[in-house]
């Protein structure tokens, strides 16, 4: 047994070495000349629900939809060099194995624009840790409601979030893609029953190490999915409980590293070209493994980093993207972390049961002025599935973007109608302090059945 441990040991050992032992780069092209695809026939790279999502918000397929140009790839990988995957919204190619003679060679190719080093294997990885977990409480079962939330019941609740389950709205229809690090044992714990029994997870996806199994790999994107789509009654309940999901990992916990923003972006496209209409993404970055690729503060402003690029090109493309607004209001960086800076998307901070503002949330603003984070949920005591099977809590933003990201989901549901900005627009716009919103609460809790109501007289409710 011992020899058969060691040799599954090397074999794993081997792996990770064979995935992250080679320096990689990101080669940006200058244009998408020579690209096979066009702008006429989208169906060659958008699914319908994609082209639909679009035509429903009146958003035209432009250049940015279009894939790299498969000339150039073809062209990177005659001179031996892997392309590890492409990048069509930051237009241009993740490599590896390429000699310092082969990166001079791409440097001078007129349609190269840039060669920028995004993994360095000489630098020691810092591995991302889980969350701690606590017992958690028991609450009450309410009768009134058309469930039982168990010990959720405070997070949903505070949202008013439960009257929009009454009436319907439990985010059947919707599609909401989990960018994350790993889902471990989401495929067996008893609160994701409900998912795999009806179908509702429609895409599996690890983009840094396609080879995986997304349910041995961290368990931070396991416990973000549970306060989503957790659904037995009395023990947990999660906020869209009938949404279908798209489980992507684009997180490599066992380094920080600025790759991991192209792996986002990656991930980003993946949803977008499903036609996903929600992006949950409780990750977040700013510091590095290697102290050359962390970022200022200037660089916050949602146009530069690669990763709030990406994100604000999703919410361009009609998808509403809630990300956490970090935990680093307890460090010497104290601020939000990127891509929580991103345009037209939703950052969420975290605050207790009592509403006050959590020790550790992320304080704004962007580096260009604007108010971060936008709203704010639990985040302390954040109910969730534990690796043990049993039902914890947890603190931290990662778990109050979930609470937002599903009830949104129900709410879009309610209004179809609407597209993803006025979707995100009614949400700030019923928050607790919308009239006076500042850099730690930003525009405060939202209320989902508030801004529900405020829409009542559109045209398309259904009540």
């Amino acid at each position: 047994m011992k020899r058969i441990a060691a040799i599954l040991l090397l074999l794993l050992v081997t792996s990770i070495l064979d995935i992250f032992g080679q320096d990689r780069y990101f080669v940006e092209f200058i244009d998408k000349t020579g690209t096979e695809h066009t702008l006429q026939n989208p169906s060659t790279y958008l699914s319908p629900k994609s082209i639909e999502r679009r035509r429903r918000q009146s958003i035209g397929i432009n250049e940015i939809d279009l894939p790299v140009s498969e000339a150039y790839v073809r062209h990177i990988r005659q001179l031996g060099v892997e392309v590890v995957f492409t990048s069509k919204w930051l237009n241009g190619a993740v490599i590896k194995n390429a000699t310092s003679k082969q990166i001079r060679q791409l440097q001078k190719k007129e349609w190269i624009k840039n060669v920028l080093l995004i993994y360095d294997s000489k630098v020691k990885g810092t591995p991302t840790p889980d969350f701690t977990t606590y017992t958690a409480y028991r609450a009450a079962n309410d009768s009134s409601n058309f469930y039982n939330y168990g010990p959720a019941m405070e997070q949903v609740a505070m949202v008013n979030g439960q009257d929009l389950h009454n009436l319907g709205f439990r985010g059947k229809g919707m599609t909401i893609a989990v960018l994350d690090g790993g889902f471990y044992k989401a495929n067996i714990l008893p609160v994701f029953d409900s998912l795999w029994a009806n179908q509702r997870v429609v895409f599996e996806k690890d983009v840094v190490d396609p080879e995986s199994n997304l349910y041995q790999q961290n368990s931070h994107g396991m416990f973000v999915l549970s306060v989503l789509g957790a659904n037995v009654n009395g023990l947990m309940v999660g906020t869209a409980p009938e949404a279908d999901y798209a489980l992507i990992r684009c997180e490599d916990t066992y380094s920080e590293q600025v790759i991991e923003e192209y792996y986002w972006a990656k991930a980003a496209e993946l949803a977008d070209s499903l036609g996903v209409d929600i992006i949950n993404s409780s990750l977040g970055y700013y510091e590095y493994d290697a102290p050359w690729q962390s970022l200022s503060y200037n660089q916050l402003d949602g146009k530069t980093t690669p990763i709030a690029r990406a994100a604000s090109i999703a919410a361009q493309l009609g998808m509403l993207v809630v990300v956490s607004a970090g935990n680093e209001a307890i460090t010497d960086w104290r601020h939000i972390i990127s891509p929580a800076d991103a345009h037209n998307c939703i950052a969420v901070g975290a605050v207790n049961a009592k509403g006050k503002v959590s020790s550790f949330s992320s304080i704004g603003p962007t580096s260009d002025g604007r108010i971060k984070p936008d709203v704010v949920a639990l985040g302390e005591n954040t109910v969730v599935q534990t690796t043990e099977g049993e039902i914890g809590t947890a603190d931290g933003t990662s778990l109050a973007a979930p609470i937002v990201s599903g009830f949104a989901a129900c709410l879009w549901q309610a209004l179809p109608h609407l597209t993803a900005k006025e979707i995100s627009e009614i949400i700030i716009q019923s928050a607790s302090q919308h009239n006076a919103p500042n850099n730690r609460l930003g525009h405060g809790v939202p209320n989902f059945l508030k801004a529900l109501e405020a829409s009542k007289q559109e045209k398309g409710f259904k009540p």
